[in-house]
């Protein structure tokens, strides 16, 4: 399994999405993790990140209509790291 970062802060609020809400803290006892909001016109992006005992689990969860906004950030992004 190949393992590869993926900035979203940086990317996000060069697109003018605003963070609205970030978390991060022990969860389970054994592990932590971090949960980031970002608003856009009405539209929600959630990145919710937590790593129990070495495994490391990302999600990633947006409203619809900002579906073709995300899958371009992250497209970038891969490009980017791929250089």
């Amino acid at each position: 399994m190949q393992v590869v970062e993926i900035p979203a802060k940086q990317p996000m609020s060069e697109s003018q999405w605003q963070v609205t809400h970030q978390d991060a803290g022990q969860t389970h006892l054994v592990g932590w993790g971090y949960e980031i909001h970002w608003g856009l016109d009405g539209q929600k992006t959630i990145l919710r990140y937590n790593d129990k005992q070495g495994v490391a689990t990302a999600l990633l969860e947006f409203s619809d209509s900002a579906k073709s906004q995300i899958h371009q950030l992250l497209k970038q992004s891969s490009k980017s790291i791929d250089d």
